[in-house]
């Protein structure tokens, strides 16, 4: 029987990292990054904005890794978001898929990274942005299957924001009432799985001492 753990009210804080699937500058999805952001901090949890064009990530080869191995900026990637017990992946929708950045990124976290776990041990969360009435749906969907497919665990409440250009009101706050909700069903999801995430590391590291 393990026994029971007590923390303190700031140990519990799960750390959530946003991810955006986009580096263009003026990006919605990285404007909606930030919104995400600050409703994770109103609702309990830590997070952070990474960038993945601070990440040096060739075009996913194996020849690249059979030569060289996993880029570092791959491991330093990998080894950033497993310190984390949500994330959270905001994305454009390209050709009605994902963006090369984001793919690119996603493809060489599922290789060797020596002992580096970015997909487990974490929950995941999903959001989109886009111009077309459909909001990303169709990113979204694809995005899903990659995360299970590696072994990720992945909330079913999703965001998805169509219309981009006139989803915003002047102070940058999402307009629609819909849209909102489907902000905050998102974010107390994963930061529900996230103390949980937590819960598990904290009792695992006991453990191990």
């Amino acid at each position: 029987m393990i026994p029971l753990i007590k923390e303190s009210k700031k140990t519990m804080i799960p750390r959530v990292l946003i991810i955006p699937g986009s580096d263009r500058h003026g990006s919605y999805n990285v404007h909606l990054s930030g919104l995400i952001a600050e409703g994770i901090q109103t609702y309990g949890g830590q997070a952070t904005i990474l960038s993945l064009s601070d990440y040096e990530l060739p075009l996913f080869s194996q020849n690249i890794e059979e030569k060289t191995g996993v880029p570092d900026g791959a491991k330093k990637l990998g080894s950033f978001m497993e310190k984390n017990e949500g994330i959270i992946l905001v994305t454009p929708e390209y050709n009605g898929s994902l963006p090369p950045l984001l793919k690119n990124a996603l493809d060489w976290l599922s290789r060797d990274l020596d002992n580096i776990t970015p997909y487990q041990n974490c929950t995941f969360g999903l959001a989109a942005c886009s111009p077309s009435n459909l909001g990303g749906i169709r990113v979204l969907s694809h995005l899903r299957e990659i995360l299970v497919s590696v072994g990720a665990d992945v909330v079913t409440p999703q965001l998805t924001v169509g219309n981009a250009s006139n989803a915003f009101n002047e102070k940058g706050q999402l307009l629609n009432n819909k849209t909102n909700v489907l902000l905050q069903k998102l974010l107390i999801t994963v930061i529900e799985r996230a103390k949980f995430c937590l819960q598990d590391k904290i009792k695992s590291s006991f453990r191990i001492s």
